[in-house]
């Protein structure tokens, strides 16, 4: 996952879009880290502990996941992996939280601040503004859906173009 994401790194580089990279990738970089890498780095710190001498059994990771999220800051003393535990998963989980509304409100809040911008200038939207006359032919046609009204058109430009190319060879 984490490559997958550094995949969009360079892609958003090349193409100079900072916010895609202070908005998405940032953020989602530091969710992810701050729980599945944390389980990384636990899963190692399992691997080089020797059970066999050590006074407790193996903590289950697995568990230990789980309980970070249900009962964030309380750690079994049986279960624990290291000292200190209880507090790094909370200041890792408290990142993750912060990260969820960073990446759900930055970029549409981005976004709607360049359209206000772009609206103060007087741009208006294709719909905005402009009553659509639907008097008109070709405007019925669409409005029914089948195109007839376009195709009709262009029929009668072929019918005109071949009238004038027949009086011009007489």
């Amino acid at each position: 996952m984490t490559f997958a994401l550094c995949l969009q790194l360079p892609n958003h580089i090349y193409f100079k879009r900072p916010l895609e990279i202070w908005a998405n990738f940032v953020p989602q970089v530091i969710f992810l880290q701050s729980i599945f890498g944390y389980l990384i780095v636990c899963i190692i710190y399992k691997w080089t502990i020797d059970w066999s001498k050590a006074s407790t059994q193996p903590p289950s990771l697995l568990n230990m996941l789980i309980s970070m999220f249900l009962a964030p800051g309380t750690v079994d003393p049986q279960s624990q992996l290291y000292p200190g535990q209880s507090v790094v998963q909370v200041i890792l989980l408290s990142t993750a939280a912060a990260c969820v509304p960073w990446l759900l409100c930055v970029k549409p809040y981005f976004h709607w601040k360049e359209m206000q911008k772009i609206q103060r200038q007087g741009y208006i939207g294709l719909g905005e503004g402009i009553p659509r006359d639907s008097s008109d032919r070709m405007l019925q046609g669409e409005e029914e859906g089948d195109g007839r009204a376009i195709m009709e058109d262009s029929d009668e430009e072929h019918v005109c173009e071949r009238s004038s190319r027949l009086l011009a060879i007489d």
